[in-house]
């Protein structure tokens, strides 16, 4: 986690993205609850049919974001649900489909997943997003993708995992420019940023 200081080192942008960067692996990490907000953890009927038929001893996948079908439909979807205040002057936050190379995944269709990204541009939303911001100096940007574990794969469950991380936006086209997968062989991370810089601090993966 990042440490901050009054002297600078680290700029009110980057804590920004830090905050929005734990606030959703916080999300992530909280088991399923009642809607009431009692503790007693609620299970899925898919998840009690693979527990009853032993396949599973509880283990809890993670979502992945459905398709993208427009702005006023599903734009910022996720950041409502998973963070709920947050500033949508700022804030943005689409779907990509099937950009995460699933590397260990057990059924075909999970070999390749849609992943979230949220932006964060501090001096105004770009015209695509509903803003009229025409700077892209200080974008960041919050990649999330589910993911399956080499334990997830011998167990046939997908999706048991994910993928958290975030990234400057060093080129300023407003744009994230990386590759992101985990490999098939030991379903250990590979990132390739091209042209954005990711913060090393600022990145988690579930345990292969």
């Amino acid at each position: 986690m990042f440490v901050y200081n009054a002297c600078g080192g680290v700029s009110n942008h980057e804590k920004a993205v830090a905050d929005m960067f734990y606030a959703i692996k916080d999300h992530l990490d909280v088991p399923i609850q009642k809607k009431d907000g009692s503790k007693k953890i609620t299970l899925s009927s898919a998840l009690k049919d693979r527990m009853e038929s032993g396949k599973s001893k509880g283990v809890y996948t993670y979502p992945e974001a459905s398709e993208f079908k427009d702005w006023n439909t599903d734009g910022n979807k996720y950041l409502k649900e998973w963070v709920g205040d947050f500033d949508e002057t700022r804030w943005i936050q689409i779907t990509v489909e099937n950009i995460f190379a699933n590397g260990p995944a057990v059924a075909q269709e999970h070999k390749q997943t849609n992943a979230i990204l949220f932006g964060y541009f501090p001096h105004g939303l770009p015209f695509v997003f509903g803003g009229d911001g025409t700077n892209y100096k200080d974008v960041y940007w919050i990649f999330y993708a589910p993911l399956t574990t080499k334990a997830g794969e011998a167990k046939g469950i997908d999706k048991n995992g994910y993928h958290l991380s975030a990234y400057r936006d060093r080129d300023q086209n407003g744009a994230l420019g990386a590759f992101i997968g985990s490999k098939i062989t030991d379903g250990t991370l590979e990132i390739i940023p091209g042209d954005d810089e990711e913060i090393p601090e600022l990145k988690y993966t579930s345990i292969p």
